[in-house]
């Protein structure tokens, strides 16, 4: 394949990439504690420099990775004792399936018919201790994350953050999966604010000038195919001629 066109399937295909983040936004840009996705192109060169022969056989593909915007989103009150926030942009919530674990900003919780404190998705809140399990959701949050009924602490809400080298990546709706492992935040450095939600931090100008500027490579992209193509033709009709 030529390197224009090459060139060309490589930023076409990496457009798709970001104009499918830009879409996620915008659908998710009022879902509470959802961090805007960014999607980037790790290498161009590299895929027009093939180690083999095999390789150079092989279609240009771009390789793209899936990042998130971590910046706080705006606190909303919602007067709910269950709803939690956290107070500035340090740590996550963990949430578990038994087997998985994910990060959230989003404090949207309740308690199940098992009374387990859980999130999103049905998962369930990690605490000081591992799943919560509260007797009833009478209770109230205090700043410290203490999860307290009648006076007593039933149990401690557990932020957590990332560990030297981990990643973190979009999963569906708030959640973030974890590529690598976690380590609790110090109950000195963060507090949380019960009866508030971590609005998104998506959607706003930012993503629309993101869409714009997609629109405008694309045609780009579109003009230099076209006008490529029209460059062959004549060459080929010229040596027709010959």
């Amino acid at each position: 394949m030529s390197d224009v066109f090459a060139i060309v399937q490589v930023g076409l295909l990496a457009g798709q990439e970001r104009l499918n983040a830009v879409s996620g936004n915008a659908a998710s840009a009022t879902l509470p504690g959802y961090r805007r996705q960014v999607a980037a192109l790790n290498s161009f060169a590299g895929h027009f420099a093939p180690a083999t022969a095999q390789a150079a056989a092989a279609p240009a593909e771009p390789v793209l990775r899936r990042g998130v915007d971590l910046r706080a989103g705006q606190m909303m009150a919602t007067g709910k004792p269950l709803d939690v926030a956290i107070d500035g942009a340090q740590g996550f919530f963990a949430l578990s399936d038994g087997q998985r674990t994910f990060l959230t900003r989003a404090g949207s919780f309740r308690v199940d018919a098992e009374g387990y404190l859980v999130g999103e998705r049905g998962l369930r809140v990690q605490g000081s201790n591992g799943d919560i399990r509260l007797g009833s959701a009478d209770v109230s949050v205090r700043e410290t994350g203490e999860i307290v009924q009648r006076e007593e602490v039933q149990a401690v809400l557990q932020l957590f953050t990332l560990a030297e080298g981990a990643q973190l990546s979009p999963d569906k709706g708030s959640l973030l999966a974890v590529d690598g492992a976690l380590q609790p935040v110090d109950s000195g450095r963060a507090a949380v604010r019960s009866g508030f939600l971590e609005g998104s931090n998506a959607g706003g100008p930012q993503d629309m000038l993101a869409l714009m500027a997609l629109t405008r490579q694309f045609e780009s992209l579109v003009k230099v195919t076209q006008g490529y193509d029209e460059v062959l033709g004549r060459a080929i009709q010229k040596l027709g001629e010959i």
